[in-house]
């Protein structure tokens, strides 16, 4: 479907890291993702230095989904009950947590914007009156108080210099420039996938360019990477990344796999995207470079929605 539903049992009680452990860490150049290890952990929000990945430390918070920038962050949950309920978190300084608010379905994806003033949060939704593969809500969220700025399906979508309209939108996928108010998400509409470039202060959303899902801009906004479906399969997706100045795009070559995921940036040179293992709820962070200078590398076990905060 082009958007990952994850589930699994929820975890049994394990104490977090230390304040002085969490501080130590936090203090360099870090890694936040969910922990997807096998028993007690799961599904928790977990910490690692960039120099020493292997020492994870765990949090307090569970997460669907995770995203920091700036001081601050946002935790997307699953509340399990008899009827599961969905909330997000907003995360502070030192990652504790904040404010919470209902979310009206599963949770997708997230991203907080570089100057952390806002942030992006994708679910899934039931009983949308229109046929479609999935539905999706895609809410922009002031991240100081928790409070919605708007859903992407309010904003005016542009289209070869006419507006576009049709009922069956369906947005996903943030990502946010440095300026605070350019952005890009993806958008199908009539079995058609779009990328588009919004502008907050507008609310304006503009086609870019057609089949590109999920993009994410490097840490200087110059090339963005995006996965794009390559094959008659559902779930054939490749990872590819676009050169905004030029207008060019290329396959990265040294991941051959389907990537189903939004990737984040490690640095100006190196994605990290996660791949779940066959059969279980693990999923495995994986590192590839985008000039195709080597193949991908495993860099972080049993982990998923990694975001990195320097």
């Amino acid at each position: 479907m082009g958007l990952q539903h994850t589930d699994a049992p929820p975890p049994r009680p394990m104490p977090p890291a230390g304040a002085a452990d969490l501080a130590a860490v936090m203090s360099r150049p870090h890694i936040l993702f969910r922990d997807t290890a096998p028993g007690s952990a799961f599904g928790r929000l977990a910490i690692a230095p960039l120099d020493d990945l292997a020492a994870r430390l765990l949090m307090a918070p569970s997460c669907q989904r995770v995203s920091f920038a700036a001081g601050r962050g946002l935790c997307l949950q699953v509340n399990r009950g008899l009827l599961n309920t969905y909330s997000a978190v907003l995360l502070g300084d030192h990652l504790e947590p904040g404010t919470a608010f209902k979310l009206q379905g599963l949770p997708s994806r997230t991203r907080v914007a570089p100057d952390g003033r806002v942030g992006a949060i994708t679910v899934f939704v039931v009983g949308d009156d229109y046929a479609a593969e999935f539905s999706t809500r895609t809410t922009i969220v002031d991240l100081s108080s928790g409070d919605e700025i708007g859903e992407l399906e309010q904003f005016a979508t542009w289209k070869n210099g006419q507006r576009f309209r049709a009922t069956d939108f369906n947005f996903w996928g943030v990502t946010f420039a440095r300026d605070g108010t350019t952005f890009y998400a993806s958008l199908r509409t009539a079995g058609v996938k779009y990328l588009v470039r919004g502008e907050l202060a507008l609310r304006k959303l503009t086609v870019v360019r057609e089949n590109a899902e999920c993009p994410s801009l490097s840490p200087d906004n110059r090339l963005l990477a995006y996965k794009k479906r390559v094959g008659p399969s559902p779930d054939s997706w490749r990872i590819h990344v676009l050169d905004l100045a030029s207008n060019v795009e290329r396959m990265l070559d040294g991941e051959t796999r389907y990537v189903d995921d939004q990737v984040e940036w490690l640095d100006a040179t190196h994605v990290l995207y996660a791949i779940p293992r066959r059969t279980t709820s693990t999923a495995d962070v994986w590192a590839l470079p985008v000039d195709g200078s080597a193949p991908a590398q495993l860099v972080l076990p049993e982990a998923e929605s990694p975001i990195v905060v320097r």
